[in-house]
């Protein structure tokens, strides 16, 4: 028996679907896939459960990938997408060859927790040198940071490293209250709740 389909097109289906559809998708395909398609799809994901957590790194085997490398990507998230969307951001997952470039594309007025992965010393350090972002960014507003250090395999090397980009990191944040730091190979994690300063959970 023959039987025709009807030709559906996502723009077709009820939001109630295309909700459905979307939730089981990062947040950043969707807004990379669909912003700027048309009016109805932009406002669609633009609803807070799209907005609130972006993340633009992958994990591939033990690494963090930026997934800002192409420029492409690049250009059409920090000049078109995240200007759009900007003051609906609470959390940023970022890599450290891309972070200065996002964070530099918008002003994030309720971003409160940033997650910086690959990072080191030099890099942490230049982050911070940043005045146009330290002060409205991390002196003002940020109150949770995971930090995913670059792994180094001297151990005495790795907490040397640790100990500077802790010297720089307290006096920058001023409202921090929670500090969750680890390799970026997720073998070690050290969390720090400054709400209960005698708390540590490892």
């Amino acid at each position: 028996m023959n039987m025709e389909y009807p030709n559906v097109g996502l723009n077709d289906l009820p939001d109630e679907i295309l909700l459905i559809i979307l939730k089981n998708l990062s947040n950043f395909d969707i807004h990379y896939s669909l912003h700027g398609v048309n009016k109805r799809l932009t406002q669609l994901i633009q609803d807070s459960i799209f907005t609130n957590h972006l993340c633009f790194i992958k994990k591939s085997s033990d690494k963090f990938i930026d997934r800002l490398s192409d420029k492409m990507i690049h250009d059409r998230f920090c000049l078109q997408i995240l200007p759009s969307i900007h003051d609906k951001i609470e959390f940023l997952a970022l890599e450290s060859s891309s972070m200065k470039s996002v964070l530099h594309a918008s002003h994030y007025a309720n971003l409160h927790c940033l997650a910086l992965h690959n990072v080191d010393e030099e890099s942490f350090r230049s982050l911070l040198a940043d005045r146009n972002l330290s002060v409205p960014i991390f002196m003002n507003r940020n109150t949770i940071l995971i930090l995913a250090c670059s792994r180094i395999e001297n151990y005495f090397q790795m907490l040397s490293s640790v100990a500077k980009i802790f010297e720089c990191l307290f006096p920058m944040f001023m409202k921090l209250k929670y500090l969750i730091l680890h390799e970026s190979s997720y073998k070690n994690c050290v969390r720090l709740n400054f709400d209960d300063p005698l708390i540590l959970n490892f």
